[in-house]
């Protein structure tokens, strides 16, 4: 009787075992796909924005960096690159204004969750975004709220690139 109820001992501890690990790729499977070229859509932005702002995001769990590009009127093109971690861990960036951002980020559920602090012009702000993927992927939403009550929300489309569309059937 004791060998038996060891054998289920073990065949108990084997299923928990491969139960945890099914959890776990089956959490990374869901995780969303950031990457890509990202345009925003001022007219679906609240409220509406103006110029053009592209995104280039390499989303390979825990990191990603996003390339921004804004371009507004006449004047030149002006271009920051930011690195993050999903782990929660801050991270130090200057934004393409020239403002110093400390930012940490976590994957909750499908979104990515931020929490920023930006020191601009000797001020220092305060602010969360939730970034989601919605419309099948296809869209990029932002919902920024600053500490004031503020609140964006930012459209992007995904483009395809001609790699991409190269790729199509």
């Amino acid at each position: 009787m004791k060998k038996e109820t060891s054998t289920y001992h073990w065949i108990w501890i084997l299923i928990a075992i491969l139960a945890v690990a099914a959890a776990g790729a089956a959490a990374r499977a869901q995780a969303p796909d950031f990457s890509g070229e990202w345009k925003q859509d001022n007219d679906r932005c609240q409220p509406k924005r103006n110029g053009d702002v592209v995104l280039h995001i390499h989303y390979q769990p825990p990191n990603f960096t996003v390339d921004t590009t804004i371009a507004r009127g006449s004047g030149g093109a002006r271009h920051a690159e930011q690195a993050y971690t999903t782990d929660g861990k801050v991270s130090a960036s200057t934004g393409a204004d020239g403002d110093e951002f400390y930012t940490a980020v976590i994957l909750k559920n499908s979104n990515l969750d931020f929490s920023i602090e930006e020191h601009e012009d000797g001020r220092v702000l305060h602010s969360t975004e939730t970034w989601s993927l919605v419309e099948n992927g296809a869209t990029l939403q932002r919902i920024r709220e600053r500490a004031d009550g503020a609140k964006q929300v930012l459209i992007y489309r995904r483009q395809l690139t001609t790699q991409a569309a190269g790729n199509q059937p």
